[in-house]
């Protein structure tokens, strides 16, 4: 694939200056508000809610060999974990990634941007995926669509604000990605309040395709692989619901990628 033919091309972004404008007014603004506690280690810090060193370290994405079905952290040299060669309930997916393991000061970070409303985590999550997106395409050679699972309805009258969809915000305008909002969802249950087979049941029903005359404005034309994000997979079912309404549209692949995954 081509330089020119790339579909994640840095060039088609709001600048290459974008992103750097970002983190210089961040630290602008926390140097007004005053001092910020870094959420990992309680230093003071600069960059919102990280200090440099701890938000250096966080955005290391080192290697791990995961599961290619899953996404779950491998402890052998087979592609797939015991629970898929067990029998996946990812039946739709083609490929299944993730950026960090849902555990220790990882969770202390996720809770500092959804529920204390830290947003300028918002670009350094965005940044992450972005990059995660490039090796995607790398590794299966053509060019992707991002399809946000959508939020419940009542999510941003209720918090304010959608996560997914700042997300989406980064994506677009600092890096040019093709982002896809086709999916809704039907159900304003929070899954979250519901038991594990409750969840499972509840979650087949809950997201649909948008009505066809919305899509066929939004798809000018049939991406080769679409490519979910959220920010955690817990049971893999929120994600596996989603993927089986865009294997309705499409013969192509469709792989997901989460912030935090509970292995």
């Amino acid at each position: 694939m081509t330089e020119n033919n790339c579909s994640l091309d840095f060039k088609k972004g709001f600048l290459r200056t974008f992103y750097p404008l970002v983190i210089i007014i961040q630290n602008l603004f926390s140097l007004l508000i005053g001092d910020e506690k870094c959420a990992c280690c309680s230093k003071k810090c600069l960059r919102i809610p990280l200090c440099r060193s701890c938000l250096r370290l966080f955005m290391n994405t080192r290697k791990r060999r995961t599961c290619k079905l899953c996404g779950r952290i491998l402890i052998s040299e087979i592609d797939l974990c015991l629970h898929c060669r067990s029998g996946s309930l990812l039946k739709d997916f083609d490929g299944f990634y993730s950026l960090k393991s849902y555990s220790l000061w990882n969770k202390k970070i996720l809770f500092e941007w959804k529920m204390a409303k830290k947003r300028t985590l918002s670009p350094y999550f965005a940044k992450l995926i972005y990059e995660k997106l490039k090796d995607i395409e790398k590794i299966i050679g053509c060019d992707i669509a991002v399809v946000p699972v959508p939020p419940r309805k009542r999510k941003i009258r209720e918090s304010g604000w959608d996560q997914m969809e700042e997300i989406c915000f980064y994506l677009e305008k600092g890096w040019g990605i093709n982002v896809l909002r086709i999916l809704e969802r039907v159900s304003s249950v929070q899954q979250k309040k519901l038991g594990r087979k409750e969840r499972i049941a509840s979650i087949k029903s809950s997201y649909i395709l948008k009505e066809e005359k919305k899509i066929s404005k939004i798809l000018k034309r049939m991406p080769n692989a679409f490519v979910l994000i959220d920010d955690v997979r817990t049971t893999g079912s929120t994600l596996e619901a989603c993927a089986r309404q865009l294997k309705k549209i499409t013969s192509g692949n469709v792989y997901a990628l989460t912030l935090f995954s509970v292995d």
